[in-house]
Order: C-alpha cells, then sequence, then structure tokens
C-alpha cells in the first residue's frame, strides 16, 4: 500500500502533541516511567520478577533497575526475597502500598485525561485505543526489523561462528 506522506507527517505531529499532554501529566506524579513499569511487572509476576528480567522488559539498563528497586523497596512498595533458582539475584513482589501507590498513579492519570475525551462515545474511545495500539505494535516490530538489519553478524566481533 502506498502511503501519502503527507498524512504520516500530520500523524507524527498529532502523536508528538499527544505525548506532550503524556509528559506533563506524568510529571507532577510521585513515580516516574520506570517505578510504574517495575510495580506493573512485580504486580503481574507475582512475585517471580527478577531484576535481569525486568530490565530486559523495560528496555533500560540493569543498574538503572537495581537504583529503582532499591529506591521503591526503600518507599516500601516493594519487597524482595533471594531467588530460589539463583543464588546471586532476588525475586520482586509488590507490595500492598505498593498496589496502592501504582492505582493513585493510575487514578491521577485517568482524572487528569478524562476531560479531554468526555465528548468522545465509547466506541470511538475504544476505535483510537485500537488503532494506537496498532500503531505502537507496528512501530516496534519496524523498529525491531531496522535494528536487527543495522547490526549484521559479521559485525558482532566477539561472537564466534
Amino acid at each position: 500500500m502506498e502511503v501519502n506522506s503527507s498524512v504520516v507527517l500530520q500523524l507524527m505531529a498529532a502523536l508528538r502533541e499527544c505525548a506532550k499532554h503524556v509528559q506533563r501529566g506524568v510529571a507532577d506524579q510521585p513515580l516516574d516511567e520506570v517505578d510504574v513499569g517495575l510495580l506493573t511487572l512485580a504486580g503481574t509476576e507475582k512475585g517471580g520478577l527478577k531484576p535481569s528480567q525486568a530490565a530486559a522488559m523495560l528496555e533500560v539498563a540493569f543498574p538503572s533497575v537495581t537504583r529503582h528497586v532499591r529506591a521503591l523497596q526503600d518507599k516500601g512498595l516493594i519487597t524482595i526475597a533471594p531467588d530460589t533458582d539463583d543464588g546471586r539475584s532476588y525475586a520482586i513482589s509488590l507490595s500492598p502500598t505498593g498496589e496502592q501507590a501504582l492505582r493513585a498513579y493510575r487514578d491521577n492519570l485517568v482524572a487528569r485525561f478524562t476531560p479531554a475525551v468526555t465528548d468522545w462515545s465509547a466506541a470511538e474511545l475504544a476505535a483510537l485505543t485500537t488503532q494506537v495500539t496498532r500503531l505502537a505494535e507496528s512501530m516496534s516490530s519496524a523498529q525491531s526489523t531496522a535494528t536487527t538489519r543495522r547490526t549484521p553478524t559479521a559485525a558482532i566481533w566477539w561472537r564466534t561462528n
């Protein structure tokens, strides 16, 4: 399918504008993006989340994850326990206080952004959500393919065939 470049540019401008509003909406929250990601994953994994998994899933550096884990643990939002499979690691669990903090974060976002869509029908919101999700998945897939193409196996000098 041929894509009209002016439509793509218009879409990117609209997404950039939306991203600015989202950035402003989360800027005054007590949790940052990595904190929210860790709390969400810890709640999903039910005590089976390892720091290395979290780093990979959140696409952040491992040292950043360990700093965030320490800070979240100090705030009582997560607990850690020795990893039964790997004595050098630990498992991260969401604490009840962490569940409350995550719920409050989400409630604040919903309260902030609901006024922007109050005149939208449920069907319109559902359609937009479906299309934006599809776009995000397509962008991730395209980025993954582009990254793979730019890093040929021969260029990875430490690998032996």
